[in-house]
């Protein structure tokens, strides 16, 4: 038996995928579900994203990760694929919120966490019995994936390493919760730091959906860490910037900065969102100042397009943006994603403009599926774009420079600093239009 493994785009324009370099990162769920598979089956790998699929490779089994916007285009591949006979097998956030529209374009789904299921998919594969649907149980994590399937890819300098998964609070917005449930659960971390010591380069995104969810062990990480002598990134919920004991170990672990999402300055838009951890720390200048003082830069997140948000916000926010002198900051409009309680309450609202957008050939990666209440869906992406590009401006990037304790913070900070933001205008103009699927 052979399985293809195939990480999907967003989509393709003119035969090719346009795809934004900042987002091609490793496939780490394909890398996990190769871990898995027994060595006596064969197995090969082709990116969507780097190059086309090539559907005349010879593959018994056809095995995809599916997010909301390569939904479209994973369908396409799992179309043409089954057409030739080989049976295809989808998972991931979109499959598990969105059960049986992934079914209908695929032979079997998984639904939930693959390492639980997936020896007893491979096994009934090879006895033709398999079913149309594998629930996993969760709490189980592969001890290290197999990153040989990136052979001959070039993902950047970052290894993506998870140390937990699921987060306990419940924003409005967010499909992680309704994927785990408001349930986290930690990975030995035995297991996490024999991974961290198989890694060839020496940077490490540790993409948890909070590392902070637990204070206590993400102290405990900090200090294996420090002997290996690596430099990390990760995301946190802004509590943890009051803890000074934890941003001193994450400075002396090697970390370089960290992905907050403030959402919003306002409380009321807090409290729509459920943004409760926010809310409840709402000093947001002293836990930057602390951060800074750590020498950790930040990439500050904020969410528009909520009722009490007006073209006023966003120069208020813009202001918060450059006072605060982030490393990156992203203006991102809000999106409604499928499962999520956003998208069922603008179901119930009658304020979708689409009813699975995700599936619709004229929405575009940028475009705004909602009716705001005090702007127009077009006017909301394209004041999401223009300050992302007045963020990234030159005058904008010398005067977030002037941060010596944190983005400018060592020769090697300095050069990541002006390298990165400024490829950061042609990235935001890349992505923006990117279609839903595309080029079947």
């Amino acid at each position: 038996m052979t399985i293809l493994f195939v990480q999907p785009a967003v989509g393709h324009k003119g035969g090719r995928a346009v795809y934004p370099k900042t987002w091609i990162m490793e496939p780490l769920a394909l890398a996990v579900l190769s871990a898995l598979t027994p060595r006596r089956i064969e197995r090969f790998f082709m990116d969507d994203r780097l190059g086309e699929v090539d559907y005349s490779a010879d593959a018994d089994v056809v095995a995809m990760p599916v997010e909301c916007y390569t939904a479209a285009r994973s369908y396409e591949i799992a179309s043409r694929f089954r057409a030739k006979g080989a049976k295809v097998v989808l998972g991931g956030f979109h499959v598990k919120l969105n059960q049986d529209e992934a079914a209908a374009h695929a032979d079997a789904i998984i639904l939930g966490d693959a390492e639980t299921t997936w020896g007893e998919v491979i096994d009934d594969l090879e006895s033709g019995a398999l079913k149309s649907r594998y629930v996993g149980c969760g709490g189980v994590f592969c001890p290290i994936p197999d990153r040989g399937l990136y052979a001959g890819r070039n993902y950047g300098r970052l290894n993506l390493v998870e140390t937990s998964r699921g987060c306990s609070f419940n924003c409005e917005f967010c499909s992680v919760t309704k994927f785990f449930g408001r349930r986290y659960t930690p990975r030995p971390l035995d297991e996490v730091m024999a991974e961290v010591r198989s890694l060839e380069k020496r940077i490490v995104f540790f993409v948890d959906d909070n590392l902070a969810m637990d204070v206590e062990r993400l102290k405990e990480l900090c200090r294996r860490m420090i002997p290996m002598r690596m430099h990390w990134v990760g995301q946190l919920s802004i509590h943890s910037a009051k803890d000074d004991e934890l941003l001193a170990l994450m400075a002396k672990s090697g970390c370089a900065g960290v992905l907050i999402g403030f959402e919003s300055l306002d409380g009321a838009t807090l409290a729509e969102m459920g943004k409760r951890v926010n809310s409840t720390n709402s000093d947001y200048s002293a836990a930057i100042e602390n951060l800074r003082r750590h020498h950790l830069s930040i990439y500050a997140t904020f969410v528009f397009g909520y009722d009490h948000d007006t073209p006023e916000t966003f120069e208020r926010t813009f202001e918060f943006a450059m006072e605060s002198k982030f490393f990156f900051a992203a203006f991102n409009h809000l999106v409604p994603f499928p499962g999520t309680d956003v998208h069922a309450r603008f179901v119930r609202e009658g304020r979708l403009l689409h009813e699975k957008w995700w599936l619709d050939p004229t929405v575009h990666f940028g475009d705004v599926v909602f009716r705001p209440k005090n702007f127009t869906p077009e006017g909301l992406a394209e004041t999401c774009r223009r300050f992302r590009l007045k963020f990234y401006s030159v005058k904008s990037i010398f005067r977030r420079a002037m941060d010596f304790r944190a983005n400018l913070h060592g020769f090697l900070k300095a050069v990541l600093f002006f390298a990165s933001n400024f490829t950061q205008e042609r990235e935001v103009m890349r992505r923006h239009g990117l279609p839903n699927g595309g080029d079947p």
